[in-house]
């Protein structure tokens, strides 16, 4: 196993933002991650990792996005299964929507009773579902990213850099965000593919909702936290890092935004790794 390709350990937090506690509202973010290799348990042994992180809307009209958040990562941990397994990216997007939107369907059936007639997944049944997705899955040689909305997706590299491996959305205001409800949701995607030898490839994938770019100045002041974790990481460890992330992210929400906040950290190195817990959260 080559260090080009690498070991990964993945791990993360949500914790509900401090507004939402002081207003006794459910934490409306999501993670999950999945190694996907020969490791089992607390141990990551293994060449790639699937990640996403979803953030619920927060207005009333959206009251059931902390549910739709979650439906959102575990049909992304699965539909990226087959990218990381060989599979390609195709229709991937397509795919993760199917799923979202017949998760969505069914808990909304189930709500409404087994008497109920079952009705289509019209933009009326969606919208109290609405959130945002992010993901990254990460094989061999090969990388796919995916993001609808205003998370945030952040890559390091050995020589330092800290970029965003797609563009920013433009022509919104203030809090205006692209959400899995949309009718129009498989175009507001982002995605790209790459492929490298491991001449300059990532080391370290950090995924985030928007409550914690929000409680920072400006993206530069967002961009240096994202680089303090990855020399954190590789100084003292993932599983470190994991063990102090709640409590790190309440005083982020408590200090700046008030929103919930999910991080989910991914770093690469030269043998197997032990990740803090459970290797996810569904």
């Amino acid at each position: 196993m080559s260090l080009a390709n690498g070991v990964w350990a993945a791990g993360g937090s949500s914790v509900r933002g401090a507004s939402h506690v002081r207003r006794n509202k459910p934490n409306q973010d999501a993670i999950a991650w999945a190694p996907t290799g020969t490791g089992g348990g607390p141990t990551l042994d293994a060449e790639a990792f699937i990640a996403a992180v979803a953030d619920g809307h927060g207005a009333p009209a959206y009251d059931r996005s902390d549910v739709g958040s979650r439906i959102a990562v575990n049909c992304a941990i699965e539909a990226l299964r087959r990218f990381v397994g060989g599979g390609g990216g195709e229709n991937i997007v397509e795919e993760i929507l199917g799923r979202w939107r017949e998760g969505v369907m069914a808990d909304h059936h189930g709500r409404a009773g087994a008497d109920a007639d079952w009705v289509e997944a019209t933009t009326d049944v969606l919208v109290p579902y609405g959130c945002t997705l992010a993901a990254v899955a990460m094989a061999p040689g090969q990388l796919l990213v995916l993001q609808i909305g205003d998370s945030d997706v952040l890559f390091g590299y050995a020589d330092g850099r800290i970029e965003r491996p797609l563009p920013v959305d433009h022509g919104l205001v203030g809090e205006q965000t692209y959400s899995l409800c949309a009718p129009d949701a498989a175009e507001r995607f982002r995605i790209t593919t790459m492929a490298s030898d491991g001449a300059d490839w990532p080391d370290f994938v950090m995924l985030s909702t928007d409550g914690i770019a929000k409680s920072f100045a400006d993206e530069a002041a967002f961009v240096a936290i994202a680089r303090q974790y990855r020399d954190t990481v590789r100084k003292v460890g993932l599983p470190e890092v994991l063990g102090r992330l709640d409590e790190w992210l309440a005083e982020v929400s408590r200090r700046g935004s008030g929103d919930d906040v999910t991080m989910c950290l991914a770093s690469r190195v030269a043998g197997a790794a032990v990740a803090a817990g459970d290797d996810s959260d569904w």
